[in-house]
C-alpha cells in the first residue's frame, strides 16, 4: 500500500519528466534571442568596419590588401587578388565576429595601388554578391562599359562565418568572385556579409576634396 507522505519512483520521473519539457521551452526561446542578438551585434561591427575602410581610403589613397594571418592583422604590399582575413591592426577594428571567429576579407586589387584608378569604372576583381537561390550560369557577373571594358560596382566585400564557424554557398574561395548573401537559414546559411559598392567610395573621396586624383 502506497504511503500517504510518499511518491512512488513512478511519480517522481512523471515530475522531472514536466520540469524538463517546461525548462527545454523555456531556454529555446532564449537560445534563438542570442543568436539573433549576436547575428546584430556582427551586422553592426561590419558596419563600423566598412566605415574604417573609408577612413583608411581617405587617408591613403588606396584601401588594405587582406592580411594574411588573423593574428596580426597587418596588410602586406599590394598587388593582392585573394580573398584573407581582416587588417584590423590597419584600420583600427576588432577583429572577432560575434562568435569569435576572424573576419574575413577580400578587395579588387586596383583599389589597393597608391592612388585609386581613373575613370573609377574601371576595376579588376569582378567581385560580385549574390541570393544564395542565384544560379550562377544565368548570373552577369560584371558589367561592360561602351569601350567594352569590364566592371563590377563592388570594391570590397568584409564577411563574417556566422554561427557554425564555416563559409556557405559560394563564400570561403580565396580567388573566387562570386558571393552569397541571404536570410539566416538554420544548419544551412549562416553567413553575414557586407560590402563596398564604388560609388560610395568615390562620394566620400569627392566630399573629402580626394576626387577626382590631381
Amino acid at each position: 500500500m502506497k504511503s500517504a507522505i510518499g511518491f512512488t519512483l513512478v511519480e517522481i520521473a512523471i515530475v522531472l519528466a514536466i520540469l524538463a519539457f517546461i525548462m527545454s521551452a523555456l531556454i529555446f526561446p532564449l537560445t534563438k534571442q542570442n543568436d539573433y542578438k549576436r547575428m546584430a551585434t556582427t551586422q553592426e561591427r561590419l558596419e563600423e568596419i566598412k566605415e574604417a575602410l573609408l577612413g583608411f581610403a581617405i587617408l591613403n589613397d588606396s584601401l588594405p590588401c587582406p592580411a594574411l594571418l588573423a593574428e596580426d592583422g597587418k596588410s602586406p604590399l599590394p598587388p593582392c587578388d585573394k580573398e584573407g582575413y581582416l587588417p584590423w591592426a590597419e584600420l583600427g577594428v576588432g577583429r572577432y565576429d560575434s562568435w569569435g571567429n576572424p573576419f574575413r576579407y577580400r578587395v579588387d586589387k586596383k583599389f589597393t595601388e597608391s592612388s585609386f584608378p581613373e575613370p573609377p569604372a574601371y576595376t579588376n576583381s569582378r567581385l560580385v554578391a549574390q541570393d544564395t537561390q542565384t544560379i550562377p550560369t544565368n548570373l552577369v557577373k560584371f558589367e561592360v562599359d561602351d569601350d567594352g571594358n569590364d566592371y563590377s560596382r563592388i570594391i570590397a566585400i568584409i564577411f563574417s562565418y556566422g554561427k557554425d564557424g564555416e563559409p556557405n554557398d559560394e563564400n570561403g574561395g580565396t580567388i573566387n568572385e562570386i558571393y552569397a548573401q541571404d536570410v539566416y537559414v538554420e544548419n544551412t546559411f549562416d553567413d553575414i556579409l557586407i560590402w563596398l559598392p564604388k560609388s560610395i567610395l568615390i562620394n566620400r573621396l569627392a566630399a573629402a576634396g580626394k576626387w577626382p586624383p590631381p
